[in-house]
C-alpha cells in the first residue's frame, strides 16, 4: 500500500555559481522558478515528476480499486475488533485473579481439553497479530497517514485531465546516485541502470497511470503531488514544468539537479514522426511508378539482415544498402537518384550508413 514521504525542508537553495564539471551527466541546475518546491523535499532521495494524460474516467476506475478494498478491510478489522476486545479483556482479567469464562480450571480439565483450548487461543493470538500488524496498516496509510495520504490527495486533487505525479525513491536515494561516496556517479551509476531508467522508460510511463508506478523501487509523495497541483493551480508555475524529469539534491554546493527527460522525449518524438513521413513518401512514390513491390522487398532485406545474430551492425546496414542497390536497378530504377530527389536516404531504415 503507498506510503506518502513525509515532508522535510531541504538544505537552502543557493545563487552561487556551479561549475559544470562538479554535476555528474546527464543531469544540470534545476531551475530557479522551482527552488522553493523543491526544498520542500526530502534531499536524501530521489524524484521523478510526470504528467499523466490517462482520461479521469480510467483514473477513476484504477482507484476505485484500491477504495473498496481498503473499505472491505475496515469492515473486517471492525468486525473482528467487535469480538476481540470482550475476548481480550475477559482473558485480562482472569489472568488477573477474577475467575469468568475464560478461566481455565487446570485440575478438572483433562489434558487434551487443555491443549486444545492453549492451541485455540495461540492461534487467535497470532491470526490477530497479523490482522494488526500486516493488514491494519493499509487502510490507515490510505485514509490517515499524515501529511498527505492516497485519499487526502484525491480529495484535495479530484481526477484530472493531466495530473502531476511525482515518484520518490523507496530504500535508496541521492547517495547512490550523485553522492560524495558513491564510486559511479549520474548516467555511470548501477542504480542509474537499475532504477531510473527503467521508471523513465516512454512506453512504462505512457502504458501505465501513475497511481500503478508504485513497485520495490518507487512509491508515491502525495504531499508533494497535493502542493505541485496547488502551485499550478495558483499560475505560480507552468504544468510543463513537472513533466518527465529526474530531480535529486547534488549537496550545498551544486544544490537541486535535473534531468528534464521530457525535451528528449520531444526530439525523439519529432525525428520518429519525420522519419515515418518519409517512408510514407517513399512508397508512395514507389507505388505512382507501379514498382510498389519495391518498397516490400526493401523491408523484407531490412527485417532480415536486422535479425541476424548481433543485430544490425554497420556492416549489415551496407549489405542491406547494396542488396537494395541492385533490386532497384534490376527493376529499372536509378538507386542513387531515387534515393537523392526522397531528400537522401537519412531516415530510411537500413539506409543510413554512408558507403
Amino acid at each position: 500500500m503507498a506510503r506518502s514521504a513525509k515532508q522535510r525542508l531541504s538544505q537552502p537553495s543557493t545563487s552561487m555559481t556551479v561549475t559544470t564539471t562538479s554535476i555528474p551527466p546527464p543531469f544540470s541546475p534545476a531551475p530557479s522558478s522551482l527552488h522553493p518546491f523543491l526544498d520542500t523535499l526530502d534531499p536524501s532521495k530521489v524524484y521523478i515528476t510526470h504528467v499523466d494524460t490517462h482520461s479521469p474516467t480510467f483514473k477513476k476506475q484504477i482507484f476505485a480499486v484500491p477504495v473498496f478494498l481498503n473499505l472491505a478491510i475496515t469492515v473486517l478489522l471492525i468486525w473482528r475488533i467487535s469480538y476481540a476486545v470482550p475476548t481480550y479483556l475477559g482473558l485480562l482479567a482472569s489472568a488477573l485473579g477474577h475467575p469468568n469464562a475464560y478461566t481455565i480450571d487446570l485440575a478438572s480439565t483433562p489434558r487434551t481439553s487443555l491443549l486444545r483450548i492453549i492451541a485455540g487461543r495461540a492461534i487467535m493470538f497470532l491470526l490477530d497479530w497479523g490482522l494488526a500488524r500486516i493488514v491494519l496498516p493499509w487502510p490507515v496509510t490510505f485514509l490517515l497517514e499524515q501529511p498527505a495520504n492516497p485519499v487526502s490527495w484525491r480529495w484535495r486533487c479530484g481526477f484530472r485531465a493531466r495530473e502531476i505525479y511525482i515518484r520518490v525513491s523507496r530504500r535508496w536515494g541521492a547517495a547512490e546516485l550523485v553522492g560524495p561516496e558513491a564510486r559511479k556517479k549520474g548516467a555511470e551509476s548501477a542504480f542509474w541502470r537499475t532504477r531510473v531508467m527503467p521508471a523513465i522508460e516512454r512506453a512504462y510511463v505512457t502504458g501505465k497511470t501513475g497511481y500503478l508506478m508504485m513497485d520495490a523501487s518507487w512509491d508515491l509523495d502525495f504531499g508533494a503531488m497535493v502542493r505541485a497541483t496547488r502551485l499550478v493551480d495558483e499560475e505560480k508555475v507552468g504544468l510543463e514544468a513537472f513533466e518527465k524529469s529526474v530531480w535529486c539534491y547534488g549537496g550545498p554546493e551544486v544544490g537541486w539537479l535535473a534531468w528534464e527527460v521530457w525535451k528528449l522525449d520531444v526530439e525523439q518524438g519529432t525525428e520518429q514522426e519525420e522519419a515515418r513521413k518519409k517512408i510514407v513518401a517513399f512508397k508512395d512514390r514507389l507505388t505512382a511508378m507501379g514498382k510498389e513491390n519495391l518498397f516490400f522487398r526493401w523491408i523484407e532485406i531490412v527485417q532480415y539482415e536486422s535479425s541476424q545474430e548481433g543485430g544490425f551492425t554497420a556492416e549489415r546496414q551496407a549489405e542491406a544498402v547494396r542488396q537494395a542497390r541492385e533490386l532497384f536497378q534490376k527493376q529499372g530504377v536509378d538507386f542513387e537518384e531515387f534515393v537523392g530527389e526522397m531528400g537522401g536516404k537519412e531516415g530510411l531504415p537500413g539506409m543510413e550508413v554512408h558507403d
